[in-house]
């Protein structure tokens, strides 16, 4: 599949954005509760959306558009839940690195929701990237984990499963709604969703806890909103199981670095070499 060139750069652009909120949800999480954290997340997003929608002069949905909508809504709830919770207990650059495992799941839900089948050189390359993604979590028996470090993949990797069906879901939701429309609804729904999670358990009072890190929380309000509404941009006009592919191999990489510069993660020979196996795999999806 040949990738025009903008689109191409809207995935690159949201993918760079998706690895620093990655890097700053890490950040955020060792301060704030999960669902506090989302909550702030998505209901200072919501906002933001708002205003875009304003100024673009966004009209309203079209017909078929709530039930794709109200799916990924329900889904990125309990994926974002599950992210946070993982991301708390497990190495930046060992839980995010499980995400490429995202454009799998997204390809194959892509062909029987979206048509959309994938070139031989696009499977190969996406296998290439979670062959690297897997190499680069495997631990050595000699290597001792960080306890909660394998509850906190398996959420990850639950994570991933959830996010690939949520994007087909998005993709038809953005055929039917603007973007900015379906980024609105997104975010507040979501928000909407955890809210009532924080008051059935009481945890409403949690939100307090930003105020150590209220700095972090800005600049990830602004770099998700432009990550989402730049995805959401791109989706018509890109397989879905290329923008994850993409997104995985620049958010591993970033991981990696990020993992290395802020919470004193080793970079190891495996490491490296499993980024360059899903630099590959990325280089073949772009033929």
């Amino acid at each position: 599949m040949s990738i025009p060139i903008l689109p191409l750069l809207l995935v690159v652009a949201c993918s760079l954005g998706w690895a620093g909120f990655d890097l700053l949800r890490k950040l955020l999480v060792r301060e704030v509760p999960p669902e506090a954290l989302l909550f702030l997340l998505t209901i200072g997003s919501a906002p933001l959306f708002a205003v875009w929608m304003l100024a673009a002069g966004t009209g309203g949905p079209g017909p078929g558009y709530w039930l794709p909508a109200l799916g990924s809504v329900l889904l990125n709830l309990v994926a974002n839940l599950l992210f946070l919770s993982g991301m708390r207990v497990a190495p930046l650059s060992v839980s995010v690195p499980l995400l490429s495992l995202t454009p799998v799941f997204a390809t194959l839900l892509a062909i029987p929701i979206l048509g959309e089948v994938p070139a031989p050189s696009d499977v190969f390359g996406i296998l290439l990237v979670i062959a690297g993604a897997i190499w680069l979590h495997w631990q050595p028996r000699e290597d001792s984990p960080r306890p909660g470090a394998l509850k906190g993949g398996v959420m990850v990797a639950l994570t991933a499963l959830l996010w690939a069906m949520t994007i087909p879901l998005d993709k038809m939701a953005v055929e039917r709604a603007p973007a900015q429309f379906h980024g609105f609804v997104l975010t507040a729904g979501v928000a909407a969703g955890v809210l009532v999670v924080l008051l059935a358990r009481g945890g409403l009072g949690e939100v307090r806890r930003v105020r150590a890190v209220p700095g972090f929380l800005i600049l990830a309000l602004v770099v998700s909103s432009l990550a989402l509404g730049l995805q959401l941009l791109a989706l018509p006009h890109i397989y879905v199981g290329t923008i994850e592919t993409l997104k995985r191999g620049i958010g591993n990489f970033m991981a990696l670095l990020s993992g290395w510069l802020f919470f004193g993660e080793a970079v190891t020979v495996r490491k490296v070499l499993a980024m360059l196996l899903m630099a590959v795999g990325v280089g073949l999806i772009l033929t």
